[in-house]
């Protein structure tokens, strides 16, 4: 068993800030990709989170093809796919497949980075051809509750 590497804290019972949905498809020609019906843009935000809260997403892909689905900064903890429950004993994630017409399920805890990263499909024709979106992670409001 390696030695130094702290196990990650299980999501399954966290309290969830916010729920999004990011959905997976595609032009029919296959030559345009993309995530909630919109092209990648370097200078739109298309998701807001805040450091310190625990969010789930559901990541569906409305396709034909199977997407990996993938984010940068953070890892996250799949929760399931396609309904069937994923044992947490298995670890965290930075990459996952979501199957053709289907969908899985995701918590992300932010912990210690803010300011804005991306995430993509992995597959590298789908990034580049527009699958792809920008998360800003935010620092807590200083009237949020409990501050």
């Amino acid at each position: 068993m390696p030695t130094g590497i702290a196990p990650h804290e299980d999501l399954s019972n966290a309290t969830i800030a916010a729920r999004r949905t990011v959905v997976l498809t595609e032009n029919k020609a296959g030559t345009k990709f993309y995530i909630n019906g919109r092209l990648y843009d370097p200078h739109r935000i298309d998701f807001t989170g805040t450091l310190d809260t625990v969010e789930e997403w559901t990541v569906r892909n409305d396709s034909d093809e199977t997407h990996s689905f993938h984010i940068h900064t953070n890892d996250f903890q799949l929760m399931s796919i396609d309904g069937k429950p994923h044992d947490p004993s298995h670890g965290w994630y930075d990459t996952i497949d979501v199957p053709v017409r289907g969908k899985a399920v995701i918590r992300i805890h932010y912990t210690d980075f803010t300011g804005k990263t991306v995430l993509h499909c992995h597959i590298l024709n789908h990034e580049d051809m527009g699958m792809m979106a920008v998360l800003d992670i935010v620092a807590p409001r200083e009237d949020s509750p409990g501050k």
